[in-house]
């Protein structure tokens, strides 16, 4: 996940990892590891028992009605969402880039998946997975660009990984030719008319020069989130675009009870982590809100199938 305000003094320990180096020195490893690993307990006592760090799914989008009433619940019909949109059966080959702490690999190993693989850049959550023992599932810690396999997979989920794609200070064009560069793996991956169900962070009231430097390098270095039309464009080469959705509301949702649930643990992060990681992710997660209540960020779901 990702958040458009900038932090003040409270993200100065975060900075200190940062201060020296310039933009652009950081890999897309060192980028993924600065945020996510921050400690797979620290992150547990705000999540949801998954630990799910996305936005969950709360509402239809037709009709409006409440698809969950707490936060699990959402996180379960998210995953449902993807699972059912990949089409996720008995005997499929999935592949989830930015497979975070496994929620959607285990979702595929309960649904009877000949072989659920997950790519992340984050050693706690590579960790994290590898102590869980579900059937059939495999992570690695590996760049989804430099992704081969010789025998292809037949659906794919990726959530809250292409938000890290892009970096600041591309143009329009260089943001989509990252992007369509992904797709092309991605392509490379799947048999045809597989199903890509993909959900990320876009822009949507936030014109491009705003966009290319609201993203604060203390949360998520070298990081651009994609407005719809760019993953529209990059993904057309290789696969249709079959359905998807924008709403923002779902994420404000998230984002009100992971505030919740950190506000709750706070005595303990403290006496644990220190006051300053604390109250940098406290801001953080408000800051984050108030863009999507403010509808300067959005969430968007796209189901794509390979060409």
């Amino acid at each position: 996940m990702t958040m458009t305000a900038k932090t003040d003094s409270s993200a100065k320990h975060f900075e200190l990892k940062l201060k020296d180096r310039p933009a652009g020195s950081m890999s897309q490893t060192e980028a993924i590891q600065h945020h996510y690993d921050n400690d797979t307990r620290f992150f547990s006592l705000w999540l949801d028992p998954s630990l799910t760090y996305s936005s969950g799914r709360w509402f239809d989008p037709i009709t409006g009605a409440p698809l969950a009433d707490d936060l699990a619940a959402a996180q379960d019909a998210k995953l449902a969402f993807h699972l059912d949109a990949a089409q996720v059966t008995e005997g499929t080959r999935l592949i989830d880039i930015g497979c975070g702490w496994g929620a959607t690999l285990r979702g595929a190993s309960q649904r009877g998946a000949a072989h659920a693989l997950g790519l992340t850049l984050s050693n706690d959550q590579l960790t994290h997975i590898a102590a869980q023992g579900w059937d059939n599932v495999e992570a690695r810690l590996e760049d989804a660009y430099t992704f081969t396999t010789d025998e292809p997979y037949t659906a794919a989920i990726s959530i809250g990984a292409f938000e890290h794609f892009a970096k600041p200070g591309q143009t329009r064009a260089e943001k989509i030719a990252t992007y369509a560069r992904f797709f092309e793996v991605m392509a490379a991956a799947l048999t045809p008319n597989a199903r890509f169900s993909l959900q990320t962070i876009v822009w949507e009231a936030v014109d491009f020069e705003h966009s290319n430097t609201s993203l604060p390098e203390t949360v998520f270095p070298e990081s651009s989130i994609p407005y719809i039309e760019e993953v529209v464009e990059a993904s057309a080469p290789t696969f249709r675009l079959v359905y998807l959705e924008n709403d923002p509301r779902h994420y404000a949702m998230t984002l009100d009870v992971w505030l919740k649930n950190l506000k709750a643990q706070k005595a303990l992060i403290e006496a644990e982590w220190g006051t300053e990681k604390y109250q940098f992710f406290l801001d953080y997660l408000r800051y984050s809100r108030l863009a999507f209540t403010r509808r300067k960020n959005s969430l968007a779901r796209f189901v794509l199938q390979r060409r």
